[in-house]
């Protein structure tokens, strides 16, 4: 038979422990199970007339002297009497260690807002599926929507104290260093006869109906020639992506017919894009899109900044540098689907195909 043979002790056959030896670290609480236990075999002792101190027990039972005298005195059957030198000590009552452990709790104040449970699913949705917070508490009220979820605010003190596994630099757009002050749009000159965004209708600048589009390009990088082109719908922030072979009018031209031919483009009212040279044949973007195109000022990327943001959703995924033609159809559609199922504050906490549907039956 084997035998444990640890230094300063004595030879201990591993076999002759008890069943309800409780192998524990200092500092757990007990469970109910474990109360149990302990009860039935410290109430045999004291009916046997056994004579045994609680350092004794609580040596043979593998838990701390402490422990053991806390539990005894919060369960005890009847006062512990002294006689002389030695104590009379009674039996263990589990009810009322119960009762005094639920008195306890209930003094013990207001529980936390945010659960175990939902530190494990915001862990999950930040680190593993890469979703900024605000998303992953939406994701957390549709998995429990019988829980009281904290605000976005809660998650974020969270974040900084560390405690749910999510520390700062680790979120999407919670970096870890500070950005330099955007600086002011260089005011270039325009090529004449192009359509400005001043010349933009009112209803795609207050984004308010479908069909109003941006459109940008997402590069693979220096010396590539691979890449994507995005489009976004202003108001359902719907996000379409096309590959482009190399970045050029006929591989754009192309890649728009595409588009429409899966039907992800069914309604264009307007097109915004910027003064890349892939985009410079207006009259050529006009006759694909049956749509008139608009213009940002050069060097003033932020006046579509919707589409700006979602291509920040692209890097995620695929940091500059990525060779976009490496990636398959199914990746691309992946992506755009992993893009359109995100829940955006602007939409009320709805996801863009959501959204989009929603107004498309209204309409």
């Amino acid at each position: 038979m084997e035998l444990l043979n640890q230094p300063g002790t004595r030879k201990i056959d591993a076999m002759s422990r008890r069943k309800y030896t409780i192998r524990r670290e200092a500092g757990l609480h007990l469970t109910d199970r474990q109360r149990e236990m302990l009860g039935t075999a410290w109430n045999g002792y004291v009916n046997r007339c056994a004579r045994i101190s609680l350092r004794h027990f609580a040596r043979v039972h593998n838990i701390p002297y402490s422990t053991w005298q806390r539990e005894l005195r919060r369960g005890a059957a009847s006062p512990i009497v002294r006689r002389g030198n030695r104590w009379t000590y009674p039996e263990y009552d589990i009810d009322k260690a119960r009762a005094s452990i639920n008195e306890g709790r209930g003094n013990m104040g207001a529980p936390m807002k945010l659960t175990v449970g939902m530190a494990i699913l915001f862990r999950h949705a930040v680190l593993k599926l890469r979703r900024s917070p605000y998303d992953a508490r939406i994701m957390i009220k549709e998995a429990m929507p019988d829980r009281d979820v904290p605000c976005l605010k809660t998650f974020y003190n969270h974040i900084e104290a560390g405690d749910t596994g999510v520390f700062r630099g680790q979120t999407p757009y919670h970096p870890g260093r500070r950005r330099k002050a955007r600086q002011p749009a260089h005011e270039a000159r325009t090529v004449p006869g192009r359509r400005l965004l001043g010349d933009r209708p009112k209803e795609a600048s207050e984004a308010r109906e479908l069909g109003h589009w941006e459109m940008d390009t997402v590069i693979s990088g220096r010396g590539s020639r691979g890449g994507l082109l995005v489009m976004l719908d202003r108001c359902s922030r719907r996000y379409v992506i096309e590959h482009l072979s190399h970045i050029s009018q006929d591989d754009v031209v192309m890649a728009i017919r595409k588009m429409k031919a899966r039907k992800a483009l069914p309604v264009i009212r307007s097109v915004t894009t910027d003064n890349g040279c892939e985009f410079l044949d207006q009259k050529r973007l006009d006759r694909v899109f049956k749509a008139e195109t608009y213009y940002t000022r050069a060097y003033a990327s932020y006046e579509k900044g919707a589409i700006e943001n979602c291509n920040r959703l692209v890097r995620r995924w695929y940091p500059k540098g990525t060779d976009f033609n490496q990636l398959t159809r199914r990746q691309i559609r992946q992506l755009e689907d992993w893009i359109n199922s995100i829940h955006r504050e602007s939409l009320n906490g709805e996801t863009a195909y959501a959204y989009d549907s929603r107004m498309a039956q209204a309409a």
